[in-house]
């Protein structure tokens, strides 16, 4: 396996490294973690993104990490894996965000199962998640998505090219392959944190 031009496979088996239930974007006010939604790794087909009240046409990140504020919103970090200057352009348009709104699309089964917690526990997703209130989900969640940022990875040759000539909008990061082996790096975590709402404000008030 090339670290430095992996194939889609090989990316998602890299992210699947990456912890279902962390911190590592600041949580906004400091309640609740993020849980990965994508890749799933199996069982229940996981969150997807849409416009609102669309039917087809939904949209599966490579990687995806949601933080729910209650069941009223949503914040998301989505990792897009390019393999060609091509791929990313058709994945760049996915998410220009002067197009429309978007919602994520949760299904109840995806809510339900169990994930790994603190000290060996197990949760379902929804408790897991700290911030979802109330009982435990009877249908799917709708919920419009409040924050997004985008991380497209490039194969090395094609990053280091692309970002001599490119200005990345707001929302979006950009990592070549090799850097998604390197999650528990200090320099990737400092990178990753840049990505929350919470890197934007000097202090960030806590919930009373």
């Amino acid at each position: 396996m090339s670290n430095t031009n992996l194939s889609d496979t090989e990316a998602k088996a890299r992210l699947l490294g990456w912890p279902g239930r962390t911190r590592v974007w600041p949580p906004p006010e400091g309640v609740g973690f993020w849980l990965r939604a994508q890749p799933t790794g199996g069982g229940s087909k996981g969150p997807r993104i849409s416009s609102p009240g669309a039917r087809l046409f939904h949209t599966q990140p490579d990687g995806l990490w949601v933080y729910f504020s209650s069941r009223e919103s949503c914040d998301l970090v989505a990792i897009e894996v390019c393999g060609s200057v091509q791929n990313l352009n058709d994945k760049r348009s996915r998410y220009i965000p002067a197009s429309h709104s978007l919602v994520l699309n949760c299904g109840r089964e995806w809510l339900l199962a169990e994930v790994a917690v603190q000290r060996g526990g197990q949760r379902p997703r929804w408790r897991a998640t700290g911030s979802l209130d109330g009982p435990e989900p009877s249908t799917d969640l709708v919920v419009p998505v409040r924050f997004l940022r985008v991380m497209y990875a490039l194969p090395n040759v094609i990053y280091h090219k692309w970002c001599r000539d490119h200005t990345p909008t707001g929302y979006e990061f950009f990592s070549p392959h090799s850097s998604l082996a390197t999650y528990n790096s200090q320099p990737m975590q400092r990178f990753l944190k840049q990505m929350s709402s919470a890197a934007q404000f000097r202090v960030r008030i806590q919930r009373d």
